[in-house]
């Protein structure tokens, strides 16, 4: 599953993708323009459970983000 986020501002967005990072504990940062399908500058890839979805989702509703979610 992917979650895309929409963040205009490219320093809120590394200091987001941080939070998220602190979140996930195990997690890998990568740049995803490597697959030519996603449109971002940051990507962080990690194997989550159920909780840990529903934090990450907490944080961005609290920031007032928009985002999609892709299942693949």
């Amino acid at each position: 599953m992917f979650l895309t986020i929409h963040i205009e501002d490219k320093e809120e967005r590394v200091q987001f993708a941080q939070k998220v990072r602190k979140i996930l504990g195990k997690s890998k940062t990568y740049i995803p323009g490597a697959r030519k399908v996603w449109k971002s500058d940051i990507g962080v890839k990690a194997t989550i459970d159920e909780e840990t979805y529903k934090s990450v989702i907490a944080l961005i509703d609290r920031k007032g983000y928009n985002y999609n979610t892709i299942k693949e």
